[in-house]
């Protein structure tokens, strides 16, 4: 499996880490976690780890949509800790909204 890594700048929101991750995703990747690290300017930020796919996923993998809190129904496709908005938060849950929107 080829892994790349891509920062996520702790200074975005989680809409704005979840556009992110789509858009890598949209190039033919597959976020497969994150984790906390300190880049090339000393700040604490995101490092996330994306799948290189060979092929489109079949079933296509969903909207990447991170959330703090899960509500009833929903599955975490990844939990782990990010930098928000300049925040440590202990517990983010990454959930695949389907394609179509429901």
């Amino acid at each position: 499996m080829d892994t790349e890594q891509v920062e996520l700048p702790g200074t975005m929101t989680l809409e704005q880490q979840s556009k992110a991750i789509e858009g890598e995703e949209a190039q033919g990747r597959r976020f497969v976690g994150a984790m906390l690290w300190v880049n090339g300017q000393h700040k604490v930020s995101n490092l996330a780890s994306f799948e290189i796919l060979d092929d489109e996923p079949d079933p296509p993998l969903g909207r990447p949509v991170l959330k703090l809190t899960l509500a009833t129904g929903d599955t975490a496709a990844w939990t782990g800790q990010l930098i928000v908005k300049g925040s440590a938060k202990a517990e983010v849950h990454l959930v695949r909204v389907p394609l179509d929107g429901a």
